[in-house]
């Protein structure tokens, strides 16, 4: 089949196809004329450049910056109205959603106290078992040595605080995703209604979902916790449908023969057969909602966020690093955590009775490492018999006295008990450990001396860096050469352009790339920015996201290349991948800030680093993916390696590096919100200011243009993506 490719052929030419019958069969077709060949071949890049050489005509035609007309802005007072309608409902909806932010601090201040005011001894315990229940000994010395870390860098009330919010959003989001996903898993007209909501709350970036949590509930916990619920609710939604809808139709018509209803066929037939899939959108949704926590220190909210932030603020890089290793320990704890709740059955598929491992297998002849495992070891089997040893003495009391009323039920619950003997033991411990903090004096705080604070020794690092002549050379010629290559021409550019003009091709790309809805909803995305007056923060935004793209594309191509060709760069990236991954977007921060300022450079950077790892991995997916007969067929036309890669495997795997594309252009405009923070410009200053003036309107209207942008983009990337699918018989 894949000699009979179109184009192959001609991309690495026909001295391979001299001779016999497929020679006939060249020959015989009529060879197309240079032009007509070149144009087929790079009728792309013609496009491309003579859109560029038009732009700058009319841009270099046009001079200065361009100007919205005022009386279009004068007719469209979207932030003056927006203000107006906030102080006439603020007095009848205050009431109402007063009461929903004080129930919410009631529920987290309940559950603050319990972890930050209970022995740290007991709440660490309570931490750490789920980790060992769900992934193992492996994971669960992961979990201490996490655990351990807010303890270490003295940041245990900041982490309880932060994970208390957590808590209560994640524990609603799941019970209303899990509900709304079995309602469109068995309706289809309510999940045509649900699907594109869950489209759009899944394109809009992170910071947005605080302004209208800001204004109706308030600064703190209260905002935090609804904007956190609001957000991280999507992917439960959509896995608990998809997982219940793969359920095989075999396995429903069998229970209904056996007569179960449509309720119970759904209760005890599908929704277990699809918990893999729900314990995967749970996963999905905490590692989204500590993103958010950690964000809505914008709005009051306490925790680790608020650390970072202060540090931030007040350039004290050592304080945001230490603020940000402890959100980082804590991001992959719960990564793991519930990945593993998902993957229980290959966690306990993968536990033998043979030693337990902590390091490589290739470091097992090592003495001391073996000593060390062979001794954790032991005293893991040690604790094991232990704890299996209380569980069947509370089954066995446990039992006796159900004996007393009904030996059946008597029998039905020994098997129950048995069958949960880890969490028994797990309970015992808990109860034992809080009846010795009530009755004794064993439990202490923490030590002091095993605290460490680096804040100092990094600030004053920082301080030696900073003045380096050779340091300040290479920063400096890093920032220049951006800002002065890409970011300010790119800046100017874009600036420059009249208004008509560039709502014109991107309007003219989205009916091309899709058709007539995506043309006129760009019409009303560029319309909706200029006549906010948000038009030259609108062309900044999107040059620093142009800029951010195009560097993460530069990068994350070939790494995803090398990735996909060599097994070594493949396992050292990905863990790497899967910890920025992990991180929330918060974090990119710090490291940026550090090395080289404040300014639009930094948040160009900290784009290009949170925004990396998806380029990364669609490049890899895309060129493994292809047939490997590819080789065979290359080789014996007498390509090379470069060819084969550059002139079969990246054109046939475009599809999926614009999958990529398509990602990081999200995660860089959800960036462009939290920037400001570094010195970034844009839509994103604009929500700061609204939000420091106490303006709904004017961090509102900055909000949706940034949505309107994200949108737009998503969209146009999708449909182009679309179509070359189309073309090459992908679709």
């Amino acid at each position: 089949m894949l000699l009979q490719a179109p184009g192959i052929e001609d991309k690495l030419g026909r001295n391979a196809v001299e001779g016999g019958p497929m020679s006939a069969i060249v020959e015989s077709q009529r060879e197309p004329g240079w032009l007509e060949s070149f144009w087929n071949e790079h009728r792309g890049w013609v496009i491309t450049f003579a859109l560029l050489a038009v732009s700058l005509i009319v841009w270099k035609l046009h001079g200065g910056q361009t100007v919205f007309p005022q009386s279009w802005i004068e007719a469209f007072p979207f932030a003056e109205k927006t203000d107006a309608f906030d102080q006439w409902i603020r007095p009848y909806i205050q009431p109402t959603t007063r009461a929903i932010a004080a129930g919410a601090v009631w529920f987290y201040e309940i559950l603050v106290d319990f972890l930050t005011f209970t022995q740290w001894q007991i709440v660490f315990v309570i931490l750490v078992l789920p980790a060992i229940a769900y992934g193992g000994l492996r994971l669960g010395l992961l979990a201490v040595v996490g655990v351990s870390s807010f303890l270490v860098l003295d940041y245990w009330d900041e982490s309880m605080e932060t994970l208390s919010l957590m808590s209560i959003s994640i524990l609603i989001s799941i019970v209303i995703g899990v509900l709304l996903g079995v309602m469109a898993s068995q309706n289809d007209r309510f999940e045509a209604i649900i699907k594109p909501i869950l489209d759009t709350m899944q394109t809009l970036p992170a910071f947005v979902y605080l302004i209208p949590a800001f204004y109706l509930f308030g600064i703190g916990p209260p905002g935090a916790i609804l904007a956190t619920l609001i957000y991280a609710l999507p992917p439960v939604v959509r896995l608990t449908n998809l997982g219940i809808r793969q359920v095989p139709t075999g396995i429903d018509e069998a229970a209904t023969s056996f007569g179960a209803t449509r309720l119970q066929s759904l209760l005890k037939v599908k929704i277990p057969l699809a918990m893999p899939s729900i314990k995967l959108g749970v996963n999905q949704t905490v590692m989204m909602a500590l993103a958010l926590v950690v964000l809505a220190t914008f709005i009051g909210s306490p925790g680790l966020g608020d650390v970072v932030y202060t540090g931030l603020v007040r350039l004290n890089v050592g304080k945001a690093l230490e603020g940000g290793l402890a959100i980082v320990f804590m991001a992959i704890v719960l990564d793991r955590v519930t990945y593993a709740m998902g993957h229980i059955e290959q966690v306990r598929a993968g536990q033998h009775d043979h030693v337990f491992r902590l390091f490589p297998q290739g470091l097992e002849h090592i003495k001391p490492v073996l000593y060390l495992e062979y001794g954790i070891d032991w005293i893991w089997r040690q604790i094991a018999a232990a704890g299996n040893f209380v569980s069947l003495m509370v089954t066995i009391v446990f039992c006796k006295l159900a004996a007393l009323y009904d030996s059946g039920f008597s029998e039905r619950l020994r098997e129950v008990l048995l069958a949960r003997s880890f969490l028994i033991a797990s309970l015992v411990l808990i109860a034992v450990l809080m009846l010795l903090d009530a009755y004794t004096d064993i439990f202490g705080k923490f030590p002091r001396e095993w605290e460490y604070s680096f804040r100092t020794p990094v600030n004053q690092y920082m301080d030696e860096l900073v003045t380096s002549k050779v340091f300040y050379a290479i920063t400096t010629a890093i920032k220049e050469g951006l800002f002065y290559g890409l970011i300010n021409p790119l800046n100017t550019f874009l600036m420059g352009l009249p208004w008509w003009y560039t709502a014109g091709v991107f309007i003219a790309g989205a009916f091309l790339f899709s058709g007539r809805a995506l043309a006129i909803g760009t019409l009303v995305g560029f319309m909706f920015i200029g006549a906010t007056d948000l038009w030259i923060l609108g062309m900044k935004t999107l040059s620093t996201v142009s800029v951010s793209v195009l560097i993460c594309f530069l990068l994350g191509v070939p790494l995803g290349i090398m990735a996909a060709y060599s097994k070594t760069v493949d396992t050292l990236l990905r863990p790497v991948l899967d910890t920025m991954q992990t991180l929330p977007v918060f974090v990119y921060l710090v490291p940026v800030i550090m090395l080289f300022g404040a300014g639009q450079v930094s948040s160009v950077l900290a784009t290009v680093v949170y925004a990396l790892p998806p380029l990364v991995r669609c490049t890899t997916l895309g060129i493994r993916e292809l047939p490997g007969e590819i080789n065979e067929v290359t080789s014996s036309f007498g390509a090379n390696l470069v060819q084969t890669l550059t002139k079969i495997k990246i054109p046939m795997a475009i599809p999926a590096i614009m999958v990529g594309v398509n990602q990081a252009i999200m995660m860089a405009l959800a960036m462009e919100v939290v920037t400001p923070l570094i010195g970034g410009q844009g839509l994103g200053m604009q929500v700061f200011d609204g939000m420091n003036r106490a303006s709904l309107g004017i961090s509102l209207q900055a909000g949706v243009g940034i949505v309107l942008l994200a949108i737009i983009l998503d969209r146009m990337s999708q449909a182009w993506t679309r179509t070359q699918r189309e073309a090459m018989g992908l679709a």
